[in-house]
């Protein structure tokens, strides 16, 4: 056969293709729909103080101290929820950025949990929260306000919900080298195909759509007790309740490396 006839080798390569992938594809869709969720969860606190402050200022001459008393504490209340959702954002913000590291220092766990628990416990006076703490040591090494910020969310989602009579069993005990701080609820639980996702950012169970609640909470929780070497379990039944527990290192002074 002539050169001329020659035909050219076949390649063994093909063209590359163009793909896209499912995250690109939907990526700024996506990122909109989580900035109008979070500004959604604002600007419900922010309604209803501005209602109530409202309330207050055209009606300030016909109220008794009892009606002024209660508005001014359905206020303080919607604050609270304005603040935690802030701090929530910013500590997401952060964890997402590796801008959270460890200030490890001693302090005494029993008095961590039980001021936690009071200071939760203060925001629903009428319900009761049974604690028990047995056998921890009187000094562990961590950072306490990282694990008091995980503490907080995790109570603040067994109030959130569960109705507010039904009480809330906060139980702490140490087992070798690991405090367990369990905190469990009578709630609406969380639905079983929901649970393998329940720690990832932003998701929110379907029975807790119409719920207040960002969808942060859990994943904060998790990264924290993570760069103490810890944990966070979850065991849930739709209908009956949720158990979380927190499981930490009694000494952890130097953090691990996670990203959330």
């Amino acid at each position: 056969m002539s050169a001329a006839n020659r035909r050219p080798p076949r390649s063994t390569q093909t063209a590359p293709r163009r793909t896209h992938s499912r995250a690109a594809l939907r990526g700024p869709a996506h990122s909109l729909d989580r900035v109008a969720l979070l500004a959604h969860q604002l600007r419900t606190p922010l309604s209803a103080i501005n209602a109530l402050a409202q309330g207050l200022i055209r009606r300030a001459d016909r109220l008794g101290t009892t009606d002024i008393q209660a508005k001014a504490e359905k206020i303080w209340r919607a604050s609270l929820r304005l603040d935690e959702l802030i701090d929530t954002i910013l500590s997401y913000t952060r964890a997402t950025a590796g801008g959270i590291v460890l200030n490890p220092s001693e302090f005494n766990p029993d008095e961590l949990i039980r001021r936690v628990c009071r200071e939760q416990g203060g925001q629903e006076p009428s319900r009761p929260f049974q604690v028990q703490i047995r056998g921890l040591p009187e000094i562990v090494i961590g950072d306490p306000i990282l694990l008091e910020q995980a503490l907080v969310i995790v109570l603040s989602n067994a109030m959130k919900y569960s109705l507010p009579e039904r009480p809330i069993d906060i139980v702490a005990s140490r087992k070798g080298g690991m405090i367990r701080i369990v905190v469990k609820d009578r709630g609406i639980g969380i639905p079983e195909r929901d649970m393998p996702f329940i720690m990832q950012p932003f998701f929110r169970g379907r029975n807790a759509k119409t719920l207040p609640g960002t969808g942060l909470g859990l994943s904060l929780a998790w990264y924290i007790l993570k760069l103490h070497g810890g944990d966070l379990e979850i065991d849930s039944q739709e209908g009956r309740g949720t158990k979380v527990a927190m499981v930490v290192p009694q000494t952890n002074a130097t953090g691990l490396s996670y990203s959330i």
